[in-house]
């Protein structure tokens, strides 16, 4: 749903520039997960370094809880006072990029915990489209990525956090021939994203963040998904039930969700979300068969979440500390 065809029309003129994608399928050695880790320099424009490691799938584990904010700071009782009188979500924020440094889009993105108590609370979880991709099989990689917490009227109560590295699953995005013969796996369509501290202090700090498990059942009953359409005011949230489809062969979760159009990908798929601490557990994300959905904004999708996720939570986790 966020990288429409017509607007990378523009990357495909200008040029793409970044080999970002595996040239071997394989995204599975014995015993780990092979992950992909894009580092940001923080130059406008720059692209990310890219490399990649083995994440070993002993010990991983496959569920963390909630967090409440633990900063104490009058942004965060600002966004506590604006959660309580709307429907605006402090975990959940519009993520801001430009595709190879040309076209200016958004997804969605959600405040995540770590794997242990001495987590820095740097976290957040998109789709791995809003990260690269491809467009007519030519790879493209985000630049500028800027996440706002909460962002609603174009305020930023949380203000801007940009994105120090970006950890995805290997088979997301592979290239035959770098950069011009690439193609993605809509299986693996999510990322885990490292912010920088500000003041010391880790997004999650600020305002909280969501747990999240995988393996969870096929059909789930009053499911909060959240996502920002680039041309919403706001956060649209809507509980809904939501099943298991098999769509090109593969397992995806679908829902209905009326108005969640370009932008709305990356947002959170929550079971036993809070209205009263606006947190919850996240299933899933926006993305997958049809990079989240059409268009027109209903049914969304997202991958169903396994344990190749939390190897990629686990990646992220051992960068954060």
């Amino acid at each position: 749903m966020a990288v429409p065809g017509a607007a990378l029309a523009v990357v495909l003129a200008a040029g793409c520039s970044a080999a970002t994608g595996s040239t071997a399928p394989a995204v599975r050695a014995a015993g780990c997960v092979k992950v992909q880790t894009l580092t940001y320099s923080g130059a406008p424009d720059a692209h990310p370094a890219s490399a990649r490691q083995c994440v070993p799938e002993a010990g991983l584990i496959m569920a963390v809880s909630a967090r409440a904010p633990q900063a104490s700071s009058s942004s965060a009782r600002a966004g506590a006072s604006l959660a309580a009188a709307t429907r605006e979500i402090p975990t959940v924020g519009k993520l801001t990029f430009r595709v190879d440094g040309v076209v200016s889009l958004n997804c969605t993105a959600t405040v995540t915990d770590g794997t242990a108590a001495a987590n820095s609370e740097e976290l957040v979880v998109t789709a791995a489209h809003c990260i690269e991709g491809t467009i007519g099989r030519v790879a493209y990689t985000s630049t500028n990525v800027v996440f706002s917490p909460m962002w609603h009227d174009g305020k930023n109560p949380f203000g801007t956090w940009r994105v120090r590295k970006a950890f995805l699953n290997s088979g997301w995005l592979t290239c035959s021939v770098p950069v011009v013969d690439c193609k993605t796996n809509q299986l693996y369509d999510y990322a885990v994203v490292v912010l920088s501290p500000k003041n010391g202090k880790g997004i999650g700090d600020v305002t909280g963040a969501d747990g999240w498990s995988v393996n969870q059942p096929k059909t789930i009953a009053s499911v909060t998904i959240a996502g920002i359409p680039a041309t919403s005011p706001g956060t649209l949230v809507i509980t809904t039930n939501t099943d298991t489809v098999t769509e090109s062969g593969e397992p995806f979760r679908r829902a209905a969700t009326p108005g969640f159009t370009d932008g709305s990908s990356g947002g959170p798929w929550l079971r036993d979300f809070s209205s009263t601490t606006s947190r919850g557990v996240l299933i899933g994300d926006t993305g997958g068969f049809e990079q989240g959905g059409p268009s027109g904004g209903s049914p969304s999708y997202s991958n169903y979440w396994t344990g190749s996720f939390a190897a990629v939570v686990k990646a992220a986790v051992s960068f954060e500390g």
